[in-house]
Parts: C-alpha cells; sequence; structure tokens
C-alpha cells in the first residue's frame, strides 16, 4: 500500500485547530507584545469552521497536486511561512492582526507553479495565482466575521514561497555529496 504524503498532515491542520472565538485567542496581533508564539498559531487558527474547511480543502487539493515529490517542500513551508508572513505583517506601515492559513495557501499555490515551472501544469497554476491576487487587491473582500481578508497575507505567502523554495534548491546544491 503506497503511503500518502507527508503534506496532508498539515492540509488538515486547519480542522484540528480552534476557530471562533476560541481561536481569537491565537491570532497574531502586532499589540500583543510578548506573545512570540502567535506568529506561528495564527496561521492554523480560523474565524470560523467554513473558513477552516475552506482553508483546510485548497491544501489539500495543493497537497494532492503536488504528491510525493513537491511533500517535502509543502511540509517545510508550513514550517516556515506563518513565521514569515508575520514578520512581513510587522513591517508593514500598518501592521494587522490575522488568522487563518490562506497566506499558506497562496504560498503552496505559488510554490507548485515554481516547482512545476517547466510543465505546462506551472504556468496555468502561476496564471491562476496571478489573476486571484489581482482579482482580490482590486476588490477587496471581508472574511466570516466581517474583517477584511488579509491581502498583504496571501501576496507575501505567494512571493515567500518560491523565494524559499530557490533558497533550498541552492543550499541542496552548494551541500557536499555525502
Amino acid at each position: 500500500m503506497r503511503q500518502p504524503p507527508a503534506s496532508l498532515l498539515p492540509a488538515l491542520l486547519p480542522l484540528l485547530t480552534p476557530w471562533g472565538q476560541t481561536a481569537r485567542r491565537w491570532l497574531f496581533d502586532p499589540a500583543a507584545g510578548g506573545e512570540w508564539w502567535r506568529a506561528f498559531t495564527a496561521s492554523w487558527v480560523h474565524a470560523d469552521w467554513r473558513h477552516a474547511a475552506l482553508n483546510s480543502a485548497s491544501l489539500l487539493l495543493l497537497a494532492g497536486l503536488g504528491g510525493r515529490r513537491a511533500a517535502w517542500q509543502l511540509c517545510a513551508l508550513a514550517l516556515l511561512l506563518p513565521w514569515l508572513i508575520a514578520l512581513q505583517q510587522l513591517a508593514l506601515p500598518e501592521p494587522q492582526p490575522f488568522l487563518g492559513a490562506s497566506g499558506v495557501v497562496y504560498g503552496w499555490w505559488a510554490a507548485l507553479a515554481w516547482l512545476k515551472r517547466r510543465e505546462t501544469a506551472g504556468h496555468w497554476l502561476a496564471a491562476a495565482l496571478l489573476l486571484r491576487l489581482a482579482w482580490q487587491g482590486l476588490w477587496p473582500n471581508l472574511g466570516p466575521g466581517g474583517e477584511p481578508v488579509l491581502w498583504s497575507a496571501h501576496v507575501g505567502g505567494a512571493l515567500l514561497a518560491p523565494l524559499l523554495l530557490a533558497g533550498f534548491s541552492r543550499a541542496r546544491c552548494a551541500a557536499p555529496a555525502a
């Protein structure tokens, strides 16, 4: 029996973590000093069950599209992107609190486009991602609780993931063969 890709575990994480009022205690809030752990947890807790289900379904779809070939990269991104997206939010002129895995979703989407860049599927993934980000930038929408969707986290995930993968690739090429 074939083992499923390891990336299925982080894809299910939004369904296994708190949502609703409980999740709000775990969100990333730049005003809450000293609670550094929120930089990671904010990407995995959600405003409500629909928010969690949509992000989880998106991550499952992307994990399936990536398969075993992309599993370790997607798992590494699941660990690194939450921290980097939170740092990116702190660097903005007006940092915003956030919760939800959509920054990771957009990161995985961009990662698959980058990993499949020599294939037609990679071009389609990249085009769809750029159109989606442009749409969100031009016509912002509200999240399930009426809060604005944090477009900057989506863009951050989409930009940071390919940069991280390029760094992983260069590091692997530079490492001496064992």
